[in-house]
Order: structure tokens, then sequence, then C-alpha cells
């Protein structure tokens, strides 16, 4: 949506993936762009890695959002996308030291995915902080 709260049709969206992993010769760096166009609501929808799929791995996610003039309308930066396990936020905050330290930084946002807000809020109040980003899942 725009500064109107108007939804922007016929707009980019660009997710651009940021990592690195030690393998036994050495490190990788990893870089990917997805990018999704969104419809006449405003709606888009796209396949993302998630962060945490190794004990040395570090990965994280820019999302830009474009209006149909090529306006950039938000960021967001330094996104930890949750891996999507039945598992406690604590446990996955604890995979790898890259995860515990996006878990503790204040100034990453992670993306949860909940069934109904009152599941989020549910959490207990260590587990959620401002920067969370709580996307709802719809049926």
């Amino acid at each position: 949506m725009d500064a109107t709260l108007a939804p922007i049709s016929e707009g980019k969206i660009i997710a651009t993936l940021s990592g690195s992993d030690v393998f036994e010769d050495g490190v990788r760096i990893v870089t990917q762009k997805v990018e999704a166009t969104t419809d006449a609501t405003g709606a888009w929808a796209m396949d993302l890695i998630v962060n945490g799929e190794g004990d040395t791995a570090g990965t994280s996610w820019m999302i830009e959002g474009y209006n149909q003039y090529v306006a950039k309308v938000f960021e967001v930066k330094s996104l930890f996308i949750p891996v999507a396990l039945p598992t406690t936020l604590g446990d996955l905050e604890k995979t790898s030291a890259q995860n515990l330290k996006a878990a503790k930084d204040g100034s990453v946002a992670r993306l949860i995915f909940v069934s109904d807000y009152a599941e989020y809020a549910a959490l207990p109040e260590a587990q959620r902080r401002e920067s969370d980003l709580v996307l709802v899942k719809g049926a």
C-alpha cells in the first residue's frame, strides 16, 4: 500500500538474499534476487529461502516494493525468515551463531507466520519484539 493506504497495483516487489556459509574449501557467498508483480489489489506472493538451514550459514533478506511508476514504496532490510518447522523461536535461534545474533539483534526484523494473531500474542513476551512482522495466514 502507498502512503494513503491505497493498494499498489501493477507494482514490483524485489527480494534480495545475501548469505554465506563455510565449506571445506572455504567460505561461499550467495546472492539471489526474486521478483514478483503486484495484482490489481496490491497482493503479491513469492517463494523465499528460509534462514537457519545450517550450523554456519548466515543469511538475510532485503525486500523492496515499487509502485507502477517505479518509485520505491517500502523497504525491509535484514529480514530473518524462520524455518517453517514446528519449533519454538528459542530453539530456532540456537541453530547457529548467526541465527542467534539475528535473534538477539533488535534491528533485525523477523517474519512470523501464524494462523491468527492470538497465536502470536500467546507467545511469551520474551519471544516477541517490536520489530517482528506478523503474517496471518488466511483461509
